[in-house]
């Protein structure tokens, strides 16, 4: 698939909100300011039924991934709270969860993802949109994607933004129902008009956001890229993870003194920049680990881990699964597979 930019027709529209905050003026200005410069790359998208219940603890998405529950059960979160058919949740890109997939006992499923003594096709089988739904008990759709600023800086995570429920909606649903069709037909296209679908996906995403007091605090920190210095930053980190990236070298980035730097990038953001650096490198790992075929020595040293035993034990502190079962069985659990 190819990555997809927005256009500025419209784009006023982008944060109007159905539920304005009172003072919203100046998160539309935020918004506004960045929305032009945002990249989608569409990765996929599944109608599936649950055909064994079971429970995805400690799951960390890849990609931003938003879940429609279409019937049946779906429960999120330590509390396992119940999601009412016809809802939405949306998991940005780097956070670990927990979900429960239909009713009854349920088999966990632990952050290396379907493998080994529970393949997915014992839990999961990916339906058709010519099948009839009705027949169905445990359904829901899945959609997942990417979303950049400045062709460099994901988005979603760069707002640090928790797990978000959405209500029903109908148009909303109809989108995602109308794409992951598209991708199963296959038709003359089809690109084109799930760019179009997926433009309207993070319009909506971003108006519910908008529209919501509680996410004020995550999206006012699109004031710190105001800064272009830690734009410039960000952008170099995260395209040179397998470099040095000393406080010296960030410094010279930024056109700021060594000494100063990470005061600097901690008071705009409110992280260490060492700290930043490293879960950049993990969640690299995260991906890489997932998708490619080196061994983790050569993927240590590509997301910049000199010591690969010293690698292993921060991504088991960060993620609380070993490298090496991620390693194993990761391509089972990508989208579509």
């Amino acid at each position: 698939m190819k990555w997809l930019t927005f256009g500025t027709a419209n784009s006023g529209e982008v944060v109007c909100s159905e539920q304005p905050l009172s003072n919203l003026g100046g998160i539309m200005s935020l918004l506004n300011k960045f929305i032009d410069s945002l990249q989608i790359r569409f990765l996929g998208s599944a109608f599936r039924e649950v055909i064994h219940p079971f429970a995805f603890q400690g799951r960390m998405e890849q990609h931003n991934v938003i879940y429609m529950l279409n019937k049946g059960h779906l429960s999120v979160g330590p509390h396992a709270v119940p999601v009412t058919p016809g809802d939405f949740y949306f998991f940005p890109a780097g956070q670990q969860h927990q979900l429960r997939f239909g009713s009854g006992r349920q088999t966990v499923i632990g952050p290396e993802g379907f493998a080994g003594a529970h393949p997915r096709e014992e839990f999961l089988r990916d339906v058709s949109c010519s099948e009839d739904f009705s027949q169905l008990k445990e359904l829901y759709t899945e959609i997942s994607f990417e979303v950049l600023l400045y062709n460099a800086i994901p988005f979603f995570e760069i707002l640090q933004l928790p797990a978000i429920p959405m209500p029903a909606d109908l148009e909303f649903g109809h989108l995602i129902r109308y794409i992951t069709q598209e991708q199963e037909q296959n038709k003359l296209g089809r690109d084109k008009i799930i760019s179009n679908y997926m433009e309207e996906i993070i319009i909506h995403l971003c108006r519910y956001i908008d529209s919501q007091a509680r996410f004020r605090p995550y999206v006012e920190r699109l004031e710190f890229l105001a800064d272009r210095r830690l734009v410039d930053i960000v952008k170099y980190i995260q395209g040179n993870l397998e470099k040095d990236l000393s406080n010296k070298v960030i410094a010279n980035i930024a056109y700021v003194s060594e000494d100063y730097v990470g005061q600097f990038f901690k008071s705009l953001t409110g992280q260490n920049l060492q700290d930043y650096i490293e879960n950049q490198r993990l969640e690299r790992a995260m991906q890489l680990l997932r998708t490619q075929p080196d061994n983790i020595q050569e993927i240590a040293h590509r997301v910049g881990f000199k010591d690969p035993a010293y690698f292993s034990r921060r991504f088991k502190l960060k993620f609380n699964a070993n490298a090496n079962s991620i390693r194993q069985f990761a391509r089972k659990d990508a989208i579509g597979e």
